[in-house]
């Protein structure tokens, strides 16, 4: 009996390790090191579900939310398009955001999950792809 208890003391100890751990990583922790084309794909999947649930869950005009997203992200996810496109070439580039999920769940409360993936996804491709030399020439 003794070593049953102390056997489920151990597991329930591992259980609350891994959930404390899980909680304290921010979202997204771990696109740093993945490929560039997975982020892409996660960054095309994550603007996709946000416009989606502006639209489906909100109520807002598809039109004025595909507007809004042009106007905030268009030119940047173009300048990383085409540096992946470079980099990679197109086919891969189409291949890594043509990712395809069911539909999102609606909740009573505001959620801003999937937009704030979005531009982590955004930030994160900025970052890396940005030429090493690209601060340093500006300055001159």
């Amino acid at each position: 009996m003794n070593a049953q208890v102390r056997s489920l003391c151990l597991v329930a100890l591992a259980l609350a390790a891994t959930a404390s751990q899980a909680r304290d990583y921010p979202i997204g922790a771990g696109w740093s090191r993945a490929p560039d084309l997975s982020v892409y794909g996660a960054l095309r999947l994550s603007s996709e579900l946000a416009q989606e649930r502006e639209v489906l869950c909100l109520g807002h005009n598809p039109a004025s939310v595909e507007d809004r997203w042009r106007a905030a992200y268009a030119a940047r996810e173009a300048w990383i398009t085409d540096a992946l496109s470079r980099r990679y070439g197109s086919a891969a580039v189409t291949r890594a955001a043509d990712v395809k999920v069911g539909r999102i769940t609606c909740t009573t409360f505001r959620d801003d999950r999937w937009r704030k993936h979005h531009f982590q996804m955004l930030r994160l491709l900025e970052y890396r792809l940005v030429p090493r030399d690209h601060w340093r020439s500006s300055a001159r």
